[in-house]
């Protein structure tokens, strides 16, 4: 199991030339094609998922059904955990979507899960020495089968990730934007979901 480290930024599209200009200066390579990411999240009818996170307790995770609907027809059930030592995912893939989604999922911590929030956003990918930096825009959060639906077209979130502490040195000096604590889940369920709904659900 390899823990890594993850820092966050939350910009406006306006950001967007000040964003690659520094890509640019820190000599940053693209490292794979630019790509829709369509990801399920699921959670108790106590929304643990989401309240643990919201208070930052540790650990706590996040359970996900994610694919690339553009070109992959493959289902990857994911469980992103954050502890004390960092942050791991663990992945099952190619899973039968379809009965997990029916029937929900049962997490050892939160028990039984339903499909809560569908997200979905393109996601662009670079390197910078050894970290890897990812780009995510257009991003949309939808309630799960249900029709409201929350564009966010003038948000851009980058992600900066490494397994090396040391690496991070980098990103304390060069990096010309805040740090910001971000989850889309979590943003999704304040925008989609009423404080009543969250008990009721």
């Amino acid at each position: 199991m390899s823990f890594r480290i993850e820092n966050k930024y939350e910009l406006s599209t306006a950001k967007l030339p000040e964003l690659y200009e520094f890509l640019k200066n820190s000599s940053a390579k693209e490292i794979y094609p630019k790509r829709l990411i369509k990801s399920i999240y699921f959670d108790n009818h106590n929304f643990s998922a989401y309240r643990e996170s919201i208070e930052g307790v540790v650990p706590r995770k996040k359970i996900r059904i994610r694919n690339y609907p553009k070109n992959s027809v493959n289902f990857n059930l994911e469980t992103k955990i954050n502890s004390i030592e960092g942050k791991f995912k663990t992945t099952k893939k190619n899973i039968n979507h379809i009965d997990i989604l029916k029937k929900g999922y049962h997490d050892c911590d939160y028990g039984l899960c339903f499909p809560i929030i569908e997200i979905y956003y393109f996601r662009k990918y670079f390197s910078i020495f050894n970290l890897r930096v990812t780009l995510d825009t257009s991003i949309t959060y939808n309630q799960y089968k249900k029709k409201k639906r929350i564009p966010y077209q003038d948000t851009v979130i980058m992600e900066i990730k490494s397994e090396n502490l040391d690496n991070f040195n980098f990103i304390d000096k060069n990096v010309p934007f805040p740090k910001t604590r971000f989850s889309k889940y979590c943003n999704a369920v304040d925008e989609l979901y009423t404080i009543d709904q969250m008990i009721y659900f």
